[in-house]
C-alpha cells in the first residue's frame, strides 16, 4: 500500500519536485514535428512539467521552446508574430530569438537593456517525427533518444498523441498492467484490425495470468504467463523503460507499439503512441485505420488532440455492445477503453485505498524503481536508463514449453537486431 506522503512524491511534477527533477534529466517528446511544419509557421503553446511555454519554429528552421510569457508586460507570445529568426511580442515588439534571448526592444535603442533580458529557453531536437526538449541542468543532458522507432524511416512509423486527463502514472501503471488485456480489451482481440487471427489474440483471453519480472538497464521486463495448447505457455513481454515509456507487446507479424505518457501537469498528460515496423513500411490501410482511431490510436477532434470519445461524453459507451461483449466496458477502441478506465479513477489517483494483490507486482516494482530514482536524483545522483542501449530494446510475444528458462528466452527475443524481424505469436 502506498501511503499519502508516497503518492505526492510520485505523482507531482512540477519544477522542484522529486518526480519533476527526474524527469527534467530526460530528453521529453514535446511536439510532433508537423505541428512546426515549416519556416516561420505559427508559434505552438506547450506546457510540460507544469511549465508553460512557446515552441517556434524561424526562419533559419532552427527550433525554440522558451517562456510563454513576454518579460516586458508577461503577455502569451502565443500572440506574438514569427518573422526574420525570432517571434515578437505583438503587444509592444519585444522579440526572442530560440534561445530565448531578447534580441530587439523597439523602445529602448542600444545592446545594454537588451542583452540583459532573456527568456527561460530549452535545447532542442528533431528525431523520428518528433521534437524533443530537456529540461535539466545543462551539464546532465543525457545521450539523444535511442528507441528503435526514432531510427526508422517515416514509411515505417506512425506517432500520434492524444490529451489524456489524468496524471501520468496511473496512465503509466495501466500500460504495464498486462493482466487487464484479457479483461477490458477481450471484445475486441477477435475484431481488432492489429490483433483478429492471431494465435497472441487467442491466448490473450486466458484470465489465468502469472507473472515473472526481470531488471533492465532501463526499467523492468515483465512477463505475463498464460496457458496456451497443452503442455505449452503463451508469454507477452512488455517493456517498461525509464520513465514513462511502455512497449506493448506485438501480434504475429504484425507492427510494434509503444507509449509514452508524459506529464502536462499534475492532473493531465500527453499519451503518446508509437506504431512501427522494424522491416517493412506500415501499410497505407494500417495507416488509414491508425488515423481512424485502431489499434493502440485514439481518434481525434479535428485540430486538436483531444479525442473524440472523451470525459465530457462518457466516452460514448455503448451499453448494448457492452452487454453483447463487442466490448467488455461499452468504449470503442482499445485507446479510449484504456483512458476511460484510467481518467475514471480522478485526475490523481488515491493509492492509499488500494488493494494490490499478486497480478499487480509490476506496479509496485515500478513505484519502487521510481522512488528511488527520485531520491537518488535529490542526493545529487545520476537519472537511471539513460544509456542508448538501456532504450534500444523491443517487447515480444511467444509460447513456450511449461518447462522452459523464461529468463533465457525472454532475454534473447528482446534483444534489438538491426533489421531482423521482431519475436511474435
Amino acid at each position: 500500500m502506498v501511503t499519502q506522503e508516497q503518492n505526492e512524491f510520485l505523482t507531482r511534477t512540477g519544477p522542484g519536485t522529486p518526480m519533476g527533477e527526474l524527469f527534467r534529466r530526460y530528453w521529453i517528446p514535446a511536439l510532433l514535428d508537423s505541428e512546426l511544419p515549416e519556416r516561420d509557421c505559427p508559434p505552438v503553446r506547450v506546457k510540460l512539467l507544469g511549465e508553460r511555454l512557446i515552441a517556434f519554429r524561424d526562419s533559419e528552421g532552427r527550433i525554440g521552446v522558451i517562456d510563454e510569457f513576454c518579460a516586458h508586460r508577461g503577455v502569451s507570445l502565443w500572440f506574438g508574430r514569427n518573422e526574420e529568426c525570432g517571434l515578437r511580442c505583438s503587444y509592444h515588439g519585444w522579440k526572442y530569438d530560440v534561445n530565448g534571448q531578447c534580441v530587439d526592444l523597439p523602445s529602448e535603442p542600444g545592446e545594454r537593456v537588451r542583452s540583459r533580458i532573456k527568456l527561460k529557453s530549452y535545447p532542442c531536437v528533431e528525431l523520428g517525427g518528433v521534437i524533443w526538449t530537456y529540461m535539466g541542468p545543462p551539464a546532465e543532458k543525457p545521450p539523444l533518444p535511442n528507441f528503435e522507432w526514432v531510427h526508422l524511416p517515416p514509411s515505417h512509423r506512425v506517432t500520434t498523441k492524444r490529451w489524456q486527463e489524468s496524471n501520468y502514472l496511473q496512465a503509466v501503471e495501466g500500460g504495464i498492467d498486462s493482466s487487464h488485456v484479457s479483461f477490458l480489451h477481450r471484445g475486441d482481440l477477435a475484431t481488432d484490425p492489429f490483433h483478429r487471427n492471431t494465435a497472441g489474440a487467442k491466448f490473450a483471453k486466458s484470465t489465468q495470468t502469472t507473472f515473472d519480472i526481470l531488471d533492465s538497464a532501463g526499467g523492468l521486463i515483465i512477463g505475463a504467463r498464460r496457458d496456451a495448447d497443452p503442455g505449452n505457455c503463451y508469454w507477452r513481454i512488455t517493456q517498461w523503460i525509464m520513465p514513462w515509456y511502455t512497449l506493448i507487446p506485438p501480434y504475429a507479424g504484425n507492427a510494434l507499439n509503444g507509449h509514452a505518457w508524459v506529464p502536462i501537469d499534475d492532473e493531465n498528460c500527453m499519451a503518446w503512441s508509437m506504431t512501427f515496423h522494424p522491416t517493412q513500411p506500415i501499410p497505407e490501410e494500417h495507416v488509414a485505420l491508425i488515423k481512424d482511431g485502431n489499434g493502440v490510436h485514439a481518434e481525434l477532434i479535428p485540430g486538436t488532440f483531444r479525442p473524440v470519445a472523451n470525459r465530457s461524453n462518457d466516452y460514448l459507451i455503448d451499453r448494448a455492445k457492452q452487454k453483447s461483449g463487442r466490448h467488455y466496458n461499452g468504449v470503442k477502441g482499445l485507446a479510449m477503453q484504456d483512458a476511460s478506465i484510467q481518467e475514471s479513477i480522478g485526475r490523481i489517483a488515491d493509492r492509499s485505498t488500494e488493494h494490490l494483490l499478486s497480478t499487480d507486482r509490476a506496479i509496485v516494482t515500478a513505484r519502487q524503481r521510481l522512488v528511488k530514482a527520485g531520491e537518488e536524483v535529490q542526493k545529487g545522483g545520476k537519472a537511471p536508463g539513460l544509456s542508448p542501449e538501456a532504450q534500444l530494446v523491443r517487447s515480444a510475444s511467444f509460447i513456450l514449453p511449461v518447462e522452459a528458462n523464461f529468463e533465457e528466452h525472454a532475454l534473447n527475443a528482446v534483444k534489438y537486431r538491426e533489421g531482423a524481424a521482431h519475436v511474435a505469436v
